[in-house]
């Protein structure tokens, strides 16, 4: 199935705010503001509404998302924020409904399951960016950077905060980019919603943290080193890692430098060298959206991310 582009949003458009992994106490009418500003509409699903741990149940988010991403009144989707809780009711989705309305999704952290899930079972790119908790007057170059990316406007991302590691030399490191938070993608491992095997080889698989213990990181890596994922996929994009100090007695934890030795390692000849470059994605700092399933270039010599048309 080939990869379909989400709309192309323009101003009078409306989005719909969600809360698909759990229940919060955000400012909706913040929310609101700032989409006006920009010269959007909003609308509220019940989830935002509900209290509980997850804001309803399973059955309950699932139709609330399925109708959002299709038949409701609205032109793109907006998590309000993560949690836990998306895992859930993953399964119960029609992705080929989704397809075909074709909106697009923004979220990260939790959201990355059904990043995972949209991406592989509508093929459709979805937006790794700002959620409603980020819609604050401090974030507001975040939240430009969102609405460029939604309008199709966003076309480079430099400068990066910190060189590449990797032999790519004057060449472009490109693929489709995949991926999001990497606790969750662990979690999905062995999974219906991981990558498809024979998408691996052109993957930038892209990583997001929420403040893990250097132990726990290493686990996920040697996880995936040991499967074989690591030696196969083009690159690796890292996001904004907190938290990577060891104990007094330990060094500090470069999961960029050991992500690198691990992609080497058992590495097939056919398949060009691997490379690591960094991004800012949220988490108290600041925010580039990213177009998860789109085509990017990695440009070394300059540390930028060229993004390919990722709109229709």
């Amino acid at each position: 199935m080939a990869w379909k582009y989400p709309t192309c949003l323009k101003r009078g458009m409306t989005i719909g705010c969600i809360a698909p992994a759990s229940s919060s106490d955000e400012s909706l009418n913040t929310i609101q503001q700032i989409c006006s500003e920009h010269g959007y509409n909003i609308i509220f699903g019940e989830s935002c509404y509900r209290t509980g741990l997850y804001g309803g149940s399973p059955e309950e988010q699932a139709e609330e998302f399925e109708w959002m991403m299709t038949k409701a009144p609205c032109d793109a989707v907006l998590a309000l924020r993560g949690g836990y809780g998306t895992m859930r009711y993953v399964d119960r989705i029609d992705y080929d409904a989704i397809r075909k309305y074709g909106k697009p999704f923004i979220g990260y952290s939790d959201c990355t399951a059904l990043h995972m899930a949209i991406n592989r079972y509508s093929r459709l790119v979805t937006y790794h960016g700002p959620m409603g908790v980020d819609f604050t007057k401090a974030r507001t170059q975040d939240i430009a950077h969102l609405f460029e990316a939604l309008e199709g406007r966003l076309r480079v991302i430099e400068p990066l905060p910190e060189p590449p590691r990797g032999a790519i030399g004057t060449e472009l490191g490109e693929g489709i980019l995949r991926g999001g938070n990497m606790t969750m993608l662990s979690m999905l491992c062995g999974t219906p919603y991981f990558l498809e095997d024979d998408s691996i080889e052109d993957t930038i698989l892209f990583l997001e943290d929420i403040g893990e213990a250097p132990y726990k990181l290493d686990r996920i890596l040697q996880q995936w080193r040991l499967s074989g994922l690591l030696s196969r996929i083009k690159g690796l994009m890292l996001g904004t890692f907190t938290d990577c100090e060891g104990d007094e007695d330990e060094a500090d934890y470069d999961i960029g430098y050991e992500v690198l030795r691990y992609m080497e390692e058992n590495r097939k000849r056919h398949l060009p060298d691997p490379f690591v470059c960094y991004v800012p994605t949220g988490h108290g700092t600041p925010h580039q959206t990213l177009p998860l399933g789109g085509h990017v270039h990695f440009r070394y010599i300059s540390n930028t991310i060229v993004l390919s048309p990722y709109t229709k």
